[in-house]
């Protein structure tokens, strides 16, 4: 039954035995309990197409994506208290590129079986409706073990789609819940995201269709792709994959620290820091070796946090010679010693000055991280700014001073874990943030908004970054740890 199978990956893996967690709920604060929203985040492994009976749709074979020949399969009816009709039976055939797109239907059988006698290119996707309802009965899809990064409807443009970012975030969270098993899955899709061969060889693409990811545009940020290699390291260090997927893991790692030591700059205005990345659209086209000119101080972080755990988990020389490196060029080139911030990154003309959530908090863990408590605390202290208060939540807002109200779930939990390292407690911000949940499900935002990008659908990044702040007050493993001989729990 390879559809359900497919289908209710999430459900299944979620009915396993819960590992250590946070606590279960917190019933003063409103927040949803651990597993609420962790069985949501594992439902995104699923196609998201809602399944109303327990049939199944299997193709004969498994048809890859380079396949145009015909295609055909067989039906199995369960579930289903009265069964409809053979002639209102059909077959939709999807392929999926950078989204899905329905191709053809074709009847039912009276054996169960249908035939195509074609297909298009990209992944194969096979439902089974009734016509006369509308429902769709069965569906088989492959699973590349990605996570869809958001939960909206078909035709959205976030639909059906995984970046690398949350991809690997969900990995950490897998890795501190202690679900073993869903981290093979989840690594084993966040591999399919690296690049193999060319220019960009183990770099980690954007974002792609979770149901084709060879079909990524080749875009490159550092700050994913350094996410992307410390959660391989992460579970290089916390999972327990068996020796073939240890050796993918190792392999992906090196490659990836390959890709992120090759953006440290040698020399010049940026000497030190770690560039933006590749690709960018442009007169009409996209330019897949157009280099980003400026360095972030988002991405910078992220570099530092991932080079210093190369060093302690494979002992990585590039990334132990790297870290001090890195260190240095972080506070001389990106912290406004006069403003007492970080800017939001650098050119190769001078600082960006402009102010963004994510770069006061996720500087100031860095800066504990890195032992400079006094310079952590001046990083937080216009944190304020940012405060916004919108659909029953309070929070943070992106950037300060929001035009409009809103809150960002995804920064507001970053607030919160930094002012758990900086000793201050993170509870009221968390309790602040639990109205934006529903039925445990966080938005990315509490309301959509192009200018920021931000959008109100339930999202991943969201979900698991409240999770590993829930987790890293508890005391258990989270993002961005203290490592072993810092006093790590």
């Amino acid at each position: 039954m390879i559809a359900l199978t497919v289908l209710m990956a999430g459900t299944m893996v979620a009915m396993a035995t819960r590992p250590a967690a946070a606590d279960p709920g917190d019933a003063a604060s409103g927040a949803p309990a651990v597993s609420e929203t962790w069985d949501w985040v594992l439902g995104q492994l699923a196609t998201g197409t809602p399944v109303t009976s327990t049939s199944t749709v299997e193709p004969d074979q498994a048809y890859p994506p380079a396949w145009t020949g015909p295609v055909s399969g067989s039906v199995t009816l369960s579930g289903l208290p009265t069964p409809p009709a053979l002639q209102d039976l059909q077959i939709e055939a999807l392929v999926v590129t950078d989204r899905a797109y329905s191709i053809a239907v074709a009847p039912v059988e009276a054996d169960g079986a249908f035939t195509f006698p074609w297909s298009h290119p990209g992944t194969k996707v096979f439902r089974l409706v009734d016509q006369a309802t509308g429902d769709v009965l069965a569906e088989h899809a492959p699973s590349h073990g990605l996570v869809r990064s958001y939960d909206v409807p078909e035709g959205h443009h976030l639909h059906g789609r995984a970046f690398s970012y949350d991809q690997a975030l969900t990995l950490v969270t897998a890795l501190s819940l202690g679900e073993l098993a869903v981290a093979d899955r989840l690594a084993a899709g966040l591999l399919s995201l690296q690049t193999d061969g060319g220019p960009q060889d183990g770099g980690f693409v954007t974002s792609a269709a979770a149901l084709y990811p060879e079909g990524a545009v080749p875009e490159y940020r550092t700050g994913n792709h350094a996410l992307a290699t410390y959660a391989l390291l992460r579970y290089l260090r916390d999972g327990s994959p068996d020796a073939a997927a240890r050796a993918q893991a190792l392999d992906g790692a090196e490659r990836g620290l390959d890709w992120l030591l090759a953006r440290q700059a040698v020399d010049g205005p940026l000497a030190g820091l770690v560039r933006g990345g590749y690709g960018w659209y442009a007169n009409g086209g996209f330019d897949p070796s157009y280099q980003l000119p400026w360095a972030s101080t988002e991405h910078n972080v992220d570099a530092w946090h991932t080079l210093r755990l190369a060093e302690e988990v494979l002992g990585h020389a590039g990334a132990a010679g790297a870290v001090p490196v890195l260190h240095d060029a972080i506070l001389e080139r990106l912290w406004s010693s006069e403003e007492g911030r970080f800017w939001q990154g650098r050119s190769p003309d001078g600082p960006d000055p402009g102010h963004a959530l994510d770069v006061s908090s996720w500087g100031a863990i860095f800066l504990q991280a890195a032992g400079h408590q006094a310079q952590a605390a001046q990083a937080m202290a216009n944190i304020g700014w940012y405060a916004s208060t919108h659909a029953g939540a309070s929070g943070f807002a992106p950037v300060p001073f929001p035009a409009e109200p809103i809150v960002w779930v995804e920064g507001t939990a970053g607030v919160a874990l930094a002012q758990l390292r900086l000793g201050q407690d993170p509870a009221p911000t968390l309790a602040a943030l639990a109205p934006a949940a529903t039925d445990g499900v966080y938005p990315g935002a509490t309301r959509d908004d192009e200018w920021l990008s931000m959008t109100s659908a339930p999202a991943v990044g969201g979900a698991t970054w409240v999770l590993l702040v829930r987790q890293a007050i508890a005391g258990l493993p989270s993002i961005w740890d203290l490592s072993d001989d810092e006093g790590r729990a």
